[in-house]
């Protein structure tokens, strides 16, 4: 087992996803639509099948000999997940990255870590490392309570525009949602038939136990791509954005094939960090904690760099740093929680 191996990567996993985002901000003459369309035909689809094929030379035969019935709740999981991701995509339109990112995480973290846990492994929180992971959930409610606190100071800090606090409301609801919708990810690695993928990859696919994962993704990625695009093209006849396509130059398709990369690339490494042979037998909980921990970390740094924080008034900022404070807190709660129950 190669636990430090593990958290490394889920870390360095979480610090990619949580930057993603931001080439958006290269694309100004594009609706959000004309970005996250192309985004997710690529970064959900193309993309990690491609990543998958590398790690799982016989990628097909072990998607067939997985079934038909798997890959299809495969596929569903991820329309389910992934419309938490739409959601998410739509609070960031409200919201900005930073705080965006800081709500879904704080949602994911609680439903994705707790989840599997309470289903699979419910003994475990009653050791001494479960209990080091239980106080970092604590702490990571308290940071979504934190980061909620400094989006409202945010929003009240711009009063002078119209609807901005309606609009501030609507997105960390929607960013909250989005969460914990996103968060079943990390249960769903944790069933059965997630389970037979894996075993199909490395018996039939020619994996490697760390990468077997991907095989689970592959189906569920495409699931979530589903919702995204079908809402994407629904908002382009809406708003008679198609023709917007026409303004942007090649730099603007760059972006795109950037933010898929990132994305894609980032879930891949998220998924080797969770096998059993990188953090134990609770990879896909413990690795959930640390990707999205690092999540909120970069993301939010990403948007200070970037001045989303700039007129948010100085308590706002404070609040927003106490709760990405208490967020790296938790992480390392859970690292050491997972350490000690795999001693």
């Amino acid at each position: 087992m190669h636990l430090v191996a593990g958290i490394a990567v889920a870390v360095l996993a979480g610090t990619i996803n949580g930057l993603f985002a931001l080439p958006m901000k290269l694309a100004p003459r594009w609706s959000w639509e004309n970005i996250w369309l192309p985004f997710s035909a690529l970064g959900l689809v193309l993309f990690p099948r491609l990543l998958a094929m590398k790690g799982i030379p016989r990628l097909e035969d072990a998607l067939a000999q997985a079934g038909w019935s798997r890959l299809l709740i495969a596929l569903v999981w991820g329309i389910l997940i992934y419309s938490g991701s739409l959601m998410f995509g739509r609070s960031m339109v409200y919201l900005g990255t930073a705080l965006a990112f800081a709500l879904l995480v704080g949602s994911m973290s609680i439903v994705g870590v707790l989840a599997p846990i309470l289903a699979y492994s419910p003994g475990v929180l009653g050791a001494p490392g479960g209990r080091w992971i239980l106080g970092g959930m604590a702490f990571l409610f308290a940071a979504l309570v934190l980061c909620a606190r400094a989006g409202a100071l945010k929003a009240s800090a711009r009063e002078a525009r119209a609807g901005s606090r309606r609009a501030a409301l609507l997105g960390m609801a929607l960013a909250i949602s989005g969460g914990a919708l996103s968060g079943l990810l990390s249960l769903g690695l944790n069933t059965g038939w997630a389970h037979r993928m894996t075993e199909a990859a490395v018996r039939v696919g020619g994996a490697r136990e760390s990468v077997a994962a991907n095989a689970v993704l592959i189906p569920v990625l495409a699931g979530g791509a589903i919702p995204n695009c079908l809402y994407c093209v629904y908002l382009l006849n809406r708003n008679d954005t198609w023709k917007r396509y026409r303004t942007g130059s090649g730099a603007y398709w760059l972006v795109v094939v950037l933010m898929a990369g990132m994305y894609s690339g980032s879930t891949v490494l998220w998924g080797i960090s969770t096998s059993a042979t990188m953090l134990g037998r609770l990879g896909p909980s413990v690795g959930w904690a640390l990707f999205i921990g690092a999540i909120a970390v970069s993301s939010n740094i990403g948007g200070f760099l970037t001045g989303e924080w700039r007129d948010a008034g100085t308590r706002a900022r404070r609040t927003m740093v106490s709760g990405l404070a208490l967020m790296v807190t938790a992480m390392g709660l859970v690292g050491y929680g997972n350490l000690v129950l795999n001693r």
